[in-house]
């Protein structure tokens, strides 16, 4: 991909980028980063923003994140077009780590919840003090995570959130691979809106009653 740095043309290469993976386009102030862009693309919760050479594909929570089995299968996949590169995970990074690692290191992770702290806490781990962010946490790294997922310790779904996307080709597969999803929350977000709709509707015919 083109290194699109301080390149002012910026959004002719994004709009093109885009529309060829099939990523509907938002446009946006202008980024203050070192693209000059005014488009983002968004696919279900996804948002994809470009750097320098590469895409940044993200989401905001990670059970929005793409789940370890698909992201595992997304990682292993032959890559279409370049031998060389050899699978797709060498172009879709996960958690946008240089190295290429698989999903099942330390990048996929299990959302931070109640349910995690129930299940260290029975393993007899305990949270940590952190005075200066008056926070508190546990004091596992995301391979100690990971590897206890691995050893069956913990029984929690893990998701990957974040991907760098380094050719064309790796940015159309990975639309592909979250379209079935995103598909899935914009009828959820349509039948909740439909909903509001009806029981709006209800309201105010009652009020007249």
């Amino acid at each position: 991909m083109e290194n699109l740095a301080g390149n002012k043309d910026a959004d002719r290469f994004i709009k093109e980028e885009l529309y060829l993976a099939g990523i509907p386009q938002v446009n946006i102030d202008t980024n203050r980063g070192e693209v000059p862009y005014t488009i983002i693309g968004k696919l279900g919760k996804w948002t994809f923003r470009r750097a320098w050479y590469y895409w940044v594909a993200s989401v905001e929570t990670p059970k929005d994140g793409l789940i370890l089995a698909k992201a595992i299968e997304l990682h292993e996949r032959k890559h279409p077009t370049d031998d060389k590169m050899k699978i797709l995970g060498n172009v879709i990074r996960a958690g946008g780590d240089c190295t290429c690692p698989s999903p099942k290191s330390y990048v996929a992770q299990p959302a931070y919840d109640e349910e995690l702290d129930r299940q260290l806490t029975a393993l007899g781990y305990k949270k940590r003090s952190y005075e200066d962010l008056d926070i508190e946490g546990w004091d596992l790294n995301h391979g100690q995570i990971g590897k206890l997922c691995d050893e069956g310790k913990l029984t929690v779904d893990r998701y990957v959130e974040c991907y760098h996307i380094d050719d064309q080709v790796g940015l159309v597969e990975f639309a592909r691979a979250i379209a079935p999803d995103a598909i899935v929350q914009l009828r959820a977000e349509a039948d909740f809106l439909e909903k509001l709709v009806v029981d709006a509707a209800l309201s105010l015919k009652n009020s007249r009653i």
